[in-house]
């Protein structure tokens, strides 16, 4: 995720119409005073197994992530989803009471939160990004969640109870949302909850402590099969977790810490444990019954293929397909032709934190998306893609081009071979003649599968909570 350090920092975020976007601060903050190495990418290594998995199910889906069986190759191999969540998930409503206790394994397995920060009576002395409090509030409406469990565990270790483990400290440092390229990134941390100083760095770092201390807690470590899941939103390096706890091997070499990334690569994490997470959709589209009943129907859509944004990283050679009636290519010069466009509705372009300019869609990205069979999802200077989760709403198949990236969760809980498609970076000329050697019989199955992993794993933060504990 962005951050924002007060130098101009040249991370480049994909933003929601799938470009790469130079969020430099102008705001006077000064950043940090050292300098850092941004030559290496430290990244965490994938570690045990899931948390209700059984093992050889485990080490299955383990080896087909490290052996990187997702791709173009596989991604024709479709079968059918299973059916979409009630109507009320289908909303973007961000309701994160969850309704299907089913998906999370046995009940004899506890949803907690440690009791370090957000749930004492200092919470508000705690620094909280919107988008992790929005992922620790479906946490605590989680149907398995015990509010006392970690303070009665450390107390009173218990080997035969096993818990899943959330911090209630902020890990997870995402400021491009919900408010996308505003010159100040702090509209999105909550108002409640103390706004850092000069970084974003400060939040992530001040986080190392608490995490060395619940990896340490009897609560954890009573029983081996108990987890703690931690959320890593970090693209630029100096705020991803590894880096900012200085690659502590006791946490990330610890079988029982789970960490959740989404912008890794597949070889850099360790097998067995570790995952990728779904970006936040930052403009997602919400298909009318007809439109998602369309999806189940097999209705052909306008578009086989889509894609609108900034060039760069290969994307210009999309513009091949330009004159083909069943693309769409729209390819600009600069992000402001389109800042609006991506914005989130009620943002304003002052980075004030509501009730600014109306959002504008006046390139119809929504509405091309839904008219669009396929979609493209390509990289930035960062391997993710917010644009991933805003073409899985839209019921359309994401085309990702990102070399190595991790797909979100464990591929029993979605097998991203039969939801998207993997193309390498280097094929993107490739583009058209790989999407129409995929029957529409299994083009419709993708699409389906997608949409329903929008309603399940990506639509809400109680879409992540499932997703991480199934």
């Amino acid at each position: 995720s962005s951050e924002i350090l007060g130098e101009p920092l040249q991370q480049h975020h994909d933003d929601g119409s799938g470009n790469a976007s130079n969020v430099g601060s102008n705001n006077g903050d000064d950043g940090i005073d050292e300098s850092i190495d941004e030559s290496q990418n430290t990244t965490t290594p994938l570690n045990s197994r899931p948390i209700i998995l059984r093992r050889r199910k485990l080490l299955f889906a383990a080896l087909l992530v490290a052996y990187g069986i997702f791709d173009s190759n596989r991604a024709y191999e479709v079968t059918p989803s299973s059916p979409p969540l009630p109507t009320d998930e289908h909303s973007n409503n961000n309701n994160n009471r969850d309704s299907s206790p089913s998906l999370f394994g046995t009940s004899s397995v506890e949803v907690v939160t440690t009791n370090y920060g957000w749930n004492t009576p200092s919470s508000t002395d705690f620094s909280r990004s919107i988008l992790s409090g929005e992922f620790f509030n479906a946490t605590l409406a989680h149907p398995l969640y015990n509010a006392t469990a970690w303070s009665d565990l450390e107390s009173n270790p218990d080997p035969d109870r096993q818990i899943i483990a959330f911090l209630d400290i902020d890990t997870c440092i995402e400021t491009n949302y919900p408010i996308y390229g505003g010159p100040n990134w702090k509209v999105n941390i909550e108002r409640s909850h103390p706004r850092p100083g000069r970084s974003a760095v400060n939040i992530v770092g001040q986080s190392c402590d608490y995490l060395k201390r619940a990896v340490n807690s009897p609560a954890l470590t009573a029983n081996p099969d108990s987890r703690l899941v931690v959320l890593d939103c970090g693209g630029v390096k100096k705020v991803q977790l590894q880096y900012a706890c200085n690659n502590d091997p006791a946490v990330f070499m610890n079988n029982q810490v789970i960490v959740a990334y989404y912008c890794i690569e597949r070889w850099n994490v360790r097998p067995f444990i570790d995952v990728g997470l779904p970006p936040p959709a930052i403009k997602s589209v919400n298909l009318t019954t007809s439109e998602r009943d369309g999806v189940m129907a097999c209705r052909k859509r306008k578009y086989l293929f889509s894609f609108q944004g900034k060039g760069g990283f290969g994307r210009e050679k999309l513009m091949a397909f330009q004159n083909d009636t069943e693309m769409y290519i729209r390819i600009f010069a600069e992000r402001t032709a389109y800042l609006k466009d991506i914005q989130k509705e009620g943002s304003s372009s002052s980075g004030g934190s509501g009730g600014g300019n109306k959002v504008e869609d006046s390139n119809n990205f929504k509405g091309i998306m839904a008219e669009s069979t396929f979609a493209a999802s390509p990289r930035g200077d960062l391997l993710f893609s917010y644009r991933f989760s805003e073409i899985l709403s839209a019921g359309a198949v994401p085309v990702v081009y990102a070399d190595g990236w991790l797909p979100p969760y464990n591929e029993h809980v979605v097998d991203w071979a039969k939801c998207a498609v993997f193309i390498p970076e280097s094929d993107y000329d490739k583009t058209a003649e790989i999407l129409r050697a995929i029957p529409e019989e299994r083009r419709c199955e993708m699409q389906r599968c997608a949409l329903d992993a929008w309603d399940r794993f990506a639509a809400t933060r109680a879409g992540w909570v499932r997703g991480l504990v199934a």
